[in-house]
């Protein structure tokens, strides 16, 4: 709720400063594009990605700042010989961001040439789950005269929620030409096409077990019996197992390194000047 009372406030100053001579816009849209990892000539990776797009675009003259944000859904991601579907995983998504200096240039009262140029950031993420089995009863045997005594306890705990997630996150360029058409002062229709070109990459990947939906004693049991469980404190004492346990991460990794990655995204756009 703050963020959204900020952002009115925002809009209503930024109003009466670019009432006079400036540009405040505001679009929400529709792109449609591709996006490939390539090295060498050979493309690693491919996606097709409609989704939406929400730009802010400021100027106090013919050149200014903007910023924009697009939550993407490919239909399809192919990475060699893998191809990920929604019906392999829970959610897949390119996420698109942008921000970086604009180019104002007006042909008439009714259109004008947009130029937009900055840093582009984009990530693919997924993620997919599904249940299983974790054991944590324990057994010993002591040897007493002879004599065999057989201690155990723990839990069997059924209908874990196994967790695997994904980020790519992506660094570059990115360049973007549209044409502006004003139906009113207020009200105009904005087409573009953006590319971007990025070149550094943060891959991470987790496997999780999840124990958010299982009641107290079934937490406590594990807290008790696995090592490495991640808590709402920051350690947990003998006896002190009143504590809820979150996840179990099971195995994780990430890498930094530099690759290719060029994206196209065309796209049409509602907008409002403030």
């Amino acid at each position: 709720m703050k963020k959204i009372l900020t952002l009115m406030v925002f809009i209503c100053l930024g109003s009466e400063i670019f009432a006079q001579d400036g540009f405040l816009g505001l679009s929400l849209g529709f792109q449609y594009g591709t996006a490939q990892v390539f090295d060498n000539g050979e493309t690693l990776r491919k996606i097709t990605e409609p989704g939406a797009i929400f730009t802010l675009r400021m100027l106090t003259g013919p050149i200014g700042f903007f910023g924009r944000i697009g939550l993407l859904f490919p239909s399809s991601v192919t990475e060699g010989d893998l191809t990920l579907t929604y019906s392999s995983y829970d959610y897949i998504l390119f996420i698109n961001g942008a921000f970086g200096a604009s180019f104002d240039i007006p042909l008439n009262d009714r259109f004008a040439f947009i130029i937009d140029t900055g840093m582009s950031i984009n990530d693919l993420t997924y993620g997919g789950s599904y249940r299983d089995i974790i054991d944590a009863t324990w057994k010993v045997k002591i040897e007493n005269m002879g004599q065999p005594i057989y201690f155990s306890g723990g839990q069997r705990i059924e209908n874990v929620k196994m967790k695997e997630t994904y980020n790519d996150i992506a660094l570059g360029i990115i360049g973007n030409v549209a044409m502006r058409f004003n139906f009113t002062r207020n009200a105009y229709l904005e087409l573009g096409a953006a590319a971007s070109f990025d070149f550094l990459r943060l891959r991470t990947y987790k496997f999780a077990a999840d124990f958010r939906h299982l009641n107290d004693l079934e937490r406590e049991t594990i807290v008790a019996n696995i090592p490495g469980v991640k808590t709402e404190e920051k350690e947990i004492s003998p006896g002190n197992f009143h504590v809820l346990a979150t996840e179990l991460v099971l195995e994780s990794d990430s890498r930094f390194n530099a690759f290719k990655q060029f994206t196209f995204m065309p796209s049409i756009c509602i907008g409002w000047r403030f």
